[in-house]
């Protein structure tokens, strides 16, 4: 019996210790129509109008467009939050260069919970990692005099932590040996 007790273990506990990656959601604009912001629910994020609109992103941006918020920036809601927030491409523009400039805003809860320097993007956007694993339900962009742009800005649905079936089962053949050490 103890020679089939210690290979079932170590599958069970090969399984346990797989993980589903999500897939991250990637929000490019080349969708929305030029000129105008694009919807509330637009790359699953809510507050687009009040932050800006869909511009020509040719020489700067990751594609065909862009996404361009005035000077005075503004949030954007995730709609199926809380997410992990990855990253974007971010460019401020005509911002003080002795003054540094928080570009990115990350907010959970109603608190502010990790902030980014402008990167200060001398031509093209540069992509702007998050440096920030937590959750995010909220997300605020400031630019420099003449406001800011993003592209393709990437972040995954964070999942409400629930047991895995392959958890169970690790608890499970513990204690099933538990059992059998305790019955010999």
């Amino acid at each position: 019996m103890k020679r089939l007790a210690t290979p079932l273990f170590l599958v069970l506990a090969a399984l346990a210790g797989t993980s589903v990656q999500a897939s991250p959601i990637i929000v490019d604009f080349e969708d929305p129509p030029l000129w105008s912001p694009p919807a509330d629910g637009y790359g699953g994020l809510s507050g687009w109008a009040g932050v800006g609109s869909v511009f020509d992103g040719v020489g700067e941006g990751r594609g065909a467009q862009l996404f361009y918020g005035g000077e005075q920036g503004g949030e954007l809601r995730f709609d199926q939050a809380p997410v992990r927030f990855h990253g974007t491409y971010y460019k401020s523009y005509a911002a003080d260069p002795t003054v540094p400039l928080v570009s990115i805003s990350l907010f959970y809860q109603g608190n502010l919970v990790h902030s980014i320097l402008d990167p200060r993007a001398p031509l093209g956007l540069l992509w702007v990692d998050a440096g920030y694993s937590g959750l995010v339900d909220r997300i605020a962009f400031a630019g420099g005099g003449e406001g800011f742009a993003i592209d393709d800005l990437s972040y995954e649905l964070a999942s409400v932590p629930v047991p895995e079936p392959a958890s169970a089962l690790l608890v499970l053949s513990g204690m099933g040996l538990l059992g059998l050490a305790r019955r010999r």
